[in-house]
């Protein structure tokens, strides 16, 4: 592999030999992705992300063929985890709240990076439904415009505006809460 590839161009050779039949390189999926995985399984299903994560490279490897090359690969990825942690909650009769969804502080994160986290859930609390959801999938699932507008059936101009008005609230209230310390 070329040394100046970025980490989305390496996982995304990462899927298309999957799909070319390289099952080892299911290794290097995880490698690049895993923990990435790992936070969007864990803030859906909370105990259940490890399943929820291996299920997730077991559908990886089955659907690589329909990745389309040049898009997100770790949007695309994240995105089956996303679905496949709701289909774990489903499956064990759970629901998932609003605030667990948007959980973005851990305890495997140093004290300065959590009360960093702290701030920015916070911050997100502060804005409407919408609005969150746009930073979560745009952001936190490294979806893209176009994406999220597929996901939501809204326009991608709709979209383009959401995301634009959801920057600037939570940039203004990021501002407020380091003003507020």
């Amino acid at each position: 592999m070329i040394g100046n590839d970025t980490e989305a161009e390496r996982l995304e050779r990462l899927i298309l030999a999957v799909a070319r039949g390289h099952a080892e390189c299911l290794d290097g999926v995880y490698l690049l992705a895993g923990k990435r995985m790992f936070a969007v399984a864990r803030s859906v299903t909370g105990d259940g992300a490890e399943d929820v994560v291996h299920d997730s490279l077991i559908k990886i490897a089955r659907f690589a063929r329909k990745y389309e090359k040049g898009t997100n690969p770790f949007g695309w990825t994240l995105k089956i985890t996303r679905n496949t942690a709701l289909d774990y909650l489903r499956k064990n009769g759970k629901t998932l709240s609003t605030e667990e969804f948007y959980s973005l502080s851990s305890q495997d994160y140093s004290p300065e990076r959590r009360d960093e986290a702290i701030m920015l859930e916070q911050a997100l609390s502060g804005l409407g439904e919408k609005e969150r959801r746009a930073i979560y999938l745009k952001y936190y699932l490294d979806m893209t415009v176009r994406e999220i507008a597929d996901e939501t059936g809204a326009s991608k101009s709709a979209v383009q505006r959401l995301v634009e008005k959801a920057e600037k609230e939570l940039k203004s209230l990021l501002s407020a809460g380091q003003d507020g310390n």
